[in-house]
Protein backbone atom coordinates (compact mmCIF):
# COMPACT_ATOMS: atom_id res chain seq x y z
CA UNK A 1 0.00 0.00 0.00
CA UNK A 2 1.47 3.01 -1.05
CA UNK A 3 1.75 6.29 1.58
CA UNK A 4 1.09 8.48 -0.76
CA UNK A 5 -2.43 6.85 -2.08
CA UNK A 6 -3.30 6.41 1.78
CA UNK A 7 -3.08 10.29 2.41
CA UNK A 8 -4.69 11.37 -0.87
CA UNK A 9 -7.56 8.65 0.85
CA UNK A 10 -7.60 10.18 4.05
CA UNK A 11 -8.25 13.71 2.94
CA UNK A 12 -10.59 12.81 0.39
CA UNK A 13 -12.72 11.08 3.07
CA UNK A 14 -11.92 13.51 5.39
CA UNK A 15 -13.18 16.55 3.43
CA UNK A 16 -16.16 14.44 1.90
CA UNK A 17 -14.72 16.11 -1.66
CA UNK A 18 -11.94 14.72 -4.64
CA UNK A 19 -11.46 18.98 -5.37
CA UNK A 20 -10.94 19.92 -1.81
CA UNK A 21 -8.65 16.98 -1.44
CA UNK A 22 -6.90 18.09 -4.44
CA UNK A 23 -6.40 21.41 -3.56
CA UNK A 24 -5.13 21.05 -0.11
CA UNK A 25 -2.78 18.28 -1.56
CA UNK A 26 -1.33 20.34 -4.48
CA UNK A 27 -2.69 17.36 -6.61
CA UNK A 28 -5.42 17.83 -9.88
CA UNK A 29 -8.77 16.60 -9.42
CA UNK A 30 -7.51 13.85 -11.82
CA UNK A 31 -4.75 12.80 -9.85
CA UNK A 32 -6.75 12.47 -7.16
CA UNK A 33 -9.27 10.31 -8.79
CA UNK A 34 -6.59 7.93 -10.18
CA UNK A 35 -5.35 7.47 -6.77
CA UNK A 36 -7.89 6.53 -5.37
CA UNK A 37 -9.01 3.69 -7.94
CA UNK A 38 -5.57 2.68 -7.85
CA UNK A 39 -5.81 2.27 -3.82
CA UNK A 40 -9.19 0.32 -4.14
CA UNK A 41 -7.82 -1.73 -6.86
CA UNK A 42 -4.73 -2.64 -4.67
CA UNK A 43 -7.04 -3.41 -1.73
CA UNK A 44 -9.87 -5.24 -4.15
CA UNK A 45 -12.94 -2.92 -2.63
CA UNK A 46 -14.54 0.33 -3.17
CA UNK A 47 -13.52 2.60 -0.33
CA UNK A 48 -16.02 5.79 -1.42
CA UNK A 49 -19.29 6.33 -2.62
CA UNK A 50 -18.69 9.06 -5.21
CA UNK A 51 -22.34 10.78 -4.66
CA UNK A 52 -22.11 11.94 -2.09
CA UNK A 53 -18.67 11.38 -1.49
CA UNK A 54 -18.14 9.10 1.72
CA UNK A 55 -16.51 6.36 2.74
CA UNK A 56 -17.73 2.73 2.37
CA UNK A 57 -17.65 0.25 5.22
CA UNK A 58 -14.38 -1.37 3.38
CA UNK A 59 -13.63 2.53 3.55
CA UNK A 60 -14.19 3.24 7.10
CA UNK A 61 -12.13 0.14 8.02
CA UNK A 62 -9.00 1.48 6.54
CA UNK A 63 -9.31 5.21 8.04
CA UNK A 64 -9.45 3.24 11.10
CA UNK A 65 -6.34 2.06 10.61
CA UNK A 66 -4.80 5.16 8.46
CA UNK A 67 -3.65 7.61 10.90
CA UNK A 68 -1.92 4.96 13.29
CA UNK A 69 -0.01 3.78 10.37
CA UNK A 70 0.63 7.45 8.56
CA UNK A 71 2.22 8.55 12.39
CA UNK A 72 4.49 5.28 12.35
CA UNK A 73 5.65 6.18 8.70
CA UNK A 74 6.54 10.06 9.86
CA UNK A 75 7.85 8.81 12.76
CA UNK A 76 10.00 6.66 10.82
CA UNK A 77 11.42 9.35 8.64
CA UNK A 78 11.90 11.46 10.96
CA UNK A 79 13.95 9.25 12.90
CA UNK A 80 16.23 8.13 9.88
CA UNK A 81 16.86 12.10 9.41
CA UNK A 82 17.72 12.38 12.75
CA UNK A 83 20.31 9.75 12.65
CA UNK A 84 21.20 10.77 9.02
CA UNK A 85 22.06 13.71 10.23
CA UNK A 86 23.90 12.88 13.48
CA UNK A 87 27.56 13.27 13.83
CA UNK A 88 29.45 10.15 13.55
CA UNK A 89 30.78 8.82 17.13
CA UNK A 90 34.25 7.95 17.28
CA UNK A 91 36.06 6.97 20.44
CA UNK A 92 38.94 8.88 21.03
CA UNK A 93 41.90 7.94 23.25
CA UNK A 94 44.63 8.94 25.21
CA UNK A 95 47.96 7.61 25.92
CA UNK A 96 50.43 8.68 28.17
CA UNK A 97 54.34 7.35 28.11
CA UNK A 98 54.78 5.68 31.32
CA UNK A 99 59.01 5.78 32.61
Amino acid sequence: MDPHLLRTYVAVARLASFSAAADELGYTQSAVSQHIAALEQDLGAPLLTRRPVAPTPAGERLLEHAAPLLLRLDAARADVRRTAAAPARGLALAVTATA
